[in-house]
């Protein structure tokens, strides 16, 4: 049995994890500290050679730990190559001490590598291969297009190495999993990627999506449709893989920031909807990576199964708003700004927290976490006052 992280806790982080997801109260709030980019500067590594040794980075993270720990979920959001990163967010991906300086974050570059006569592709191939792992061998054929790492690659060729990616990916997470379970940690990720309206969104370019949003909308959303159960049948099978019974779902460009409810209604949420369904089905918790304003969308949220999901907030979406329409029907992750991350006072990201806890957390259902990434330049006291805050204010 795993350990309990504070002295006052009455459960494992495993099982308040369990309890938050089910709209439930747990013997308190549970915390998740999204610190990729965040570590090697707390630790004074460079960024480059963080990214490129997999054994740094645990060293990186572990020290992160020790230094602002404990907190409940560990979020695994690290790739174990540029080509992985690359493949899971499906944009051309820049990195420190190649593309950038070593100091830098991981930049993405948006091109257009997809073209209109691309949807017609994926709405015609009815091949066996497209039926059950379309939205896989569209990635790939994708990727030949834009990553740095292998533009002009065959398709067998660039297969073979995405393949021995994701696999050097698996036997390095189950390694890297052992050590945060040993402190008692809950993993959060058994597999994550853009979803297929999204990467139809990046893959075009904000300004030509836009436009195919009212020239072309029908083939849009059908050929997101048509992708939605090879995705389910990726996320279903690595996150078995993995042993981790959730998948991140990227929802990066499907906000009120970017497309209208109606958009969202008849072109975004139908193969949404395919998915989420399915990962449900197979036991697994769908974390729904929500960046961007979704307030208008929460009404058609609901017509997702009750209590499966979590709801990720980045900052634009009112989270308090956010409680009072769908809070009771799925768990809210969220929501402390990178602002206040980064410039505030110690007061008032104690104070902010305090209020999550007791609007949002009430009645339970609710994870504390920085609102999407927690910023490279956060103020490490800030982070700490973040954690100590569902000690000091988040028991039921």
């Amino acid at each position: 049995m795993k350990k309990k992280l504070y002295d006052k806790d009455l459960m494992t982080a495993d099982e308040r994890l369990d309890k938050v997801i089910r709209c439930e109260k747990p013997d308190r709030v549970p915390v998740s500290m999204m610190i990729y980019y965040y570590a090697p500067y707390h630790t004074g590594t460079s960024m480059g050679e963080y990214l490129r040794s997999p054994e740094i980075y645990k060293q990186v993270m572990h020290r992160v730990y020790n230094d602002l720990g404990p907190w409940d979920i560990y979020y695994n959001i690290n790739p174990y190559s540029r080509l992985v990163y690359t493949f899971v967010m499906m944009m051309r991906s820049l990195w420190p001490g190649v593309d950038l300086p070593l100091d830098d974050v991981v930049q993405t570059e948006e091109i257009e590598y997809m073209k209109t006569e691309d949807y017609d592709k994926i709405l015609n191939d009815t091949s066996w291969g497209a039926k059950y792992w379309g939205d896989f061998t569209f990635r790939l054929k994708m990727l030949s297009r834009f990553s740095l790492d292998v533009e002009g690659y065959s398709l067998p060729r660039l297969s073979l190495k995405v393949l021995t990616g994701l696999l050097s990916q698996t036997v390095f997470w189950r390694s890297d999993f052992k050590w945060w379970e040993k402190q008692g940690l809950v993993v959060q990720i058994g597999y994550q990627a853009e979803m297929p309206f999204d990467t139809f969104s990046q893959g075009r370019n904000v300004i030509n999506f836009s436009k195919d949003l009212f020239n072309i909308p029908d083939k849009i959303g059908r050929a997101a449709t048509k992708l939605a159960d090879g995705y389910a049948t990726a996320s279903i099978l690595t996150a078995k893989l993995m042993g981790v019974p959730r998948v991140q779902l990227y929802l990066h460009r499907t906000s009120n920031s970017f497309i209208s409810p109606r958009h969202f209604e008849n072109l975004a949420f139908p193969s949404m909807e395919i998915i989420i369904n399915r990962l449900i089905d197979a036991g697994i918790t769908p974390i729904l990576h929500c960046d961007g304003d979704w307030l208008k969308n929460l009404k058609i949220m609901r017509r997702l199964p009750a209590k499966k999901c979590i709801l990720q907030l980045d900052g634009m979406t009112d989270i308090f708003r956010a409680k009072e329409e769908i809070g009771d029907h799925m768990c809210i992750f969220g929501d402390v700004s990178a602002s206040r991350l980064v410039m505030g006072s110690t007061q008032e990201v104690d104070e902010y927290c305090h209020r999550l806890i007791e609007e949002v957390g009430k009645g339970g259902g609710f994870i504390l976490a920085g609102g999407c990434e927690i910023p490279a330049n956060s103020r490490p006291e800030n982070l700490k006052t973040l954690i100590n805050s569902v000690y000091k204010y988040g028991y039921y």
